[in-house]
């Protein structure tokens, strides 16, 4: 509360009822998550499945967006392998990874042009 991460909560005394968690100092920064799964892509986003009933990916991971929203950063579009160990895909993981990052920041030219 130092004002490195954040300056308080965002409350203000004449208010104190709202804009909670407004206070961070972060507000220029950005973050990424890339998480790893052992359940199959097909468990997310389906209110069949009985388990995650519909949930998605960054729901199961809102903890951790409310707390960097908390000091201010604004998401970049998470990033997530699936079935890591019962059906590992890693080639094409990387694969994935490789082209998330080069639309969520631009493709390097060392990579456009074939060179690594």
């Amino acid at each position: 509360m130092d004002g490195r991460l954040c300056t308080g909560d965002g409350r203000v005394a004449e208010n104190p009822k709202a804009d909670y968690g407004t206070g961070g100092s972060l507000t220029d920064a950005r973050y990424m998550l890339s998480v790893t799964f052992n359940a199959p892509r097909e468990a997310f986003d389906d209110a069949s499945e009985p388990l995650l009933r519909g949930a998605s990916v960054d729901d199961m991971l809102l903890p951790v967006h409310l707390s960097a929203r908390f000091v201010g950063l604004s998401a970049l579009p998470t990033f997530a392998a699936f079935d890591v160990e019962k059906n590992p895909e890693t080639e094409a993981d990387l694969t994935r990874f490789d082209h998330h990052l080069g639309t969520v920041f631009g493709t390097p030219a060392s990579l456009a042009a074939g060179a690594v």
